[in-house]
């Protein structure tokens, strides 16, 4: 017999169930009515819709790439009209899928919802159109699946700046600005049902604050965005990814725990930096509460933790490393022909990097492959080699983001030595 979303969050929240196995990013299509008219669905990016006496009202709206199956999702529960949209943030895969809905109420001819969003939403799209192809080959290199950026958006009529009251029949909800993973982001209260949803300040995993190929991103107001969320009294919360958590006391413990993490790893970042640190001791010097990184909900299964040191740096310090070579560096094939010449050659940085694969020191591979590859780009040994290494990478990283980078480096090279990638067993 199937779980409920209760069962099953409170055996993850014990421990009882590994977060590994139930990917907060698995798009189950699994919905659940949480509160009395509130209906959640868990996909990609989870979405919800609320049946006021006013009609529906959406928050999120779900990705790009599968918004007809969101539209249908919905139709499934209720024929309702839309009244209302709000965006907790200008992501794709919350804000996206809205052009299905707006087709819909055309074809039906009935008046287009309403969308809400933080006025910084409009210069989020704005900008997503500019670089359409970089956010093309980020995400493909991130997920691993060929991605193609959209380039058309459902902007927001009615924008906010710190707070806003979006009232529909008897029901209000209400919208809170903080920065956090994004500029643009909000989290969304309603008092007349105690559900409280979190946009991605939320996500099951360890906070999304670092992410290497994306925008930046805001740890300190992060934690205090959700402490402000434990003041609600909030009975079910409605994450971004994963499922809903119930029950207000274990509620106040996720969102505090998240906060708690986060102003750990900002707090001994800054500390370091004003000690004159540089980013490679901060990277490798700063970690999370240990009690903290044992929670199921803050594992790093999508971002990390010393990428989350990394954006706090990149926002308090700019992107000078402390490194004086690093300000105005040497091209990287030039050094490596440099290294390569001092060791002997590419082949030689080559049969160092597989001794260090087979000492289990991958970052020091990796490190002596590139330079082997970038010395001699068309020697095929240099790049099944690293091919190897790259897959050995991936196959250790915990996290979405480093396991999708290194496995397009695998993919690259594979291609350029003509050989077979090793398979991956990794979905998300």
């Amino acid at each position: 017999m199937k779980m409920g979303f209760k069962e099953e969050s409170e055996k993850l929240l014990s421990g009882e169930l590994s977060i590994r196995e139930r990917h907060p990013l698995i798009p189950t299509g699994e919905s659940e009515e949480v509160a009395a008219g509130v209906m959640f669905w868990r996909w990609f990016a989870n979405f919800t819709a609320a049946k006021t006496e006013d009609g529906l009202v959406l928050i999120d709206t779900g990705a790009h790439h599968n918004q007809a199956e969101t539209v249908a999702m919905v139709r499934r529960w209720s024929p309702e009209r839309i009244n209302t949209a709000i965006y907790t943030h200008g992501h794709v895969d919350h804000a996206a899928g809205m052009a299905a809905f707006a087709a819909e109420a055309q074809q039906q001819r009935r008046a287009r919802p309403r969308v809400v969003g933080h006025r910084a939403v409009a210069a989020r799209f704005d900008r997503y159109r500019r670089t359409a192809g970089y956010n093309s080959v980020v995400n493909s290199r991130q997920f691993g699946v060929p991605t193609r950026w959209p380039e058309e958006y459902v902007y927001p009529d009615t924008y906010f700046d710190h707070q806003l009251n979006v009232v529909a029949g008897t029901w209000r909800f209400e919208c809170h600005h903080a920065r956090g993973e994004t500029d643009d982001h909000c989290w969304v209260y309603l008092p007349s049902r105690k559900v409280l949803l979190t946009g991605d300040f939320v996500i099951w995993a360890a906070p999304n604050a670092g992410n290497p190929q994306k925008a930046q991103r805001y740890a300190r107001e992060w934690a205090e965005a959700l402490r402000a969320m434990a003041k609600t009294g909030a009975e079910v919360m409605l994450p971004g990814h994963g499922l809903p958590v119930f029950g207000s006391i274990r509620v106040r413990q996720v969102l505090n725990d998240t906060a708690e993490y986060l102003q750990s790893l900002y707090d001994q970042t800054i500390k370091m930096m004003n000690d004159g640190a540089a980013l490679d001791d901060i990277v490798h010097g700063v970690k999370p509460p240990a009690a903290l990184a044992e929670k199921p909900y803050l594992q790093p299964v999508y971002d990390e933790p010393d990428f989350i040191v990394r954006n706090v740096w990149r926002l308090e310090g700019g992107w000078y490393d402390g490194i004086a070579s690093h300000l105005k560096p040497a091209p990287h094939h030039a050094q490596a022909a440099e290294i390569a010449a001092m060791a002997g050659g590419a082949d030689v940085l080559l049969g160092r990097a597989l001794q260090k694969m087979s000492a289990g020191d991958l970052a020091l591979a990796s490190h002596l492959i590139d330079w082997a590859v970038a010395a001699a780009p068309d020697n095929r040994a240099a790049h099944e080699a690293r091919m190897r290494i790259y897959a050995a990478r991936a196959s250790a990283s915990a996290s979405t983001m480093a396991h999708g980078i290194f496995r397009a480096a695998a993919l690259e090279s594979a291609a350029k030595a003509g050989v077979t990638p090793p398979d991956d067993p990794r979905t998300v």
